[in-house]
């Protein structure tokens, strides 16, 4: 796969710096973002307010909405 040069000059010191090659360097750098934007399957990472891709009951803005079918 080719990166724009920026890209590929910053995975380059990356691999540097954590003594890595480049499939398992793209891997951590990849993983990491998807883990801090939610995305990574498993739920790590997601807004708490997300359980299970439904919003959760505890950080519901208007709990007492929910307490009221219960």
């Amino acid at each position: 796969m080719m990166f724009p040069d920026d890209i590929e000059l910053a995975v380059a010191v990356y691999m540097a710096d954590h003594a890595l090659p480049q499939d398992k360097a793209i891997e951590t750098l990849l993983r990491a973002e998807l883990q801090r934007s939610g995305h990574l399957s498993g739920g790590a990472g997601r807004p708490r307010e997300i359980v299970d891709g439904q919003p959760s009951a505890d950080y519901v803005q208007y709990s007492s909405y929910l307490e009221e079918d219960s």
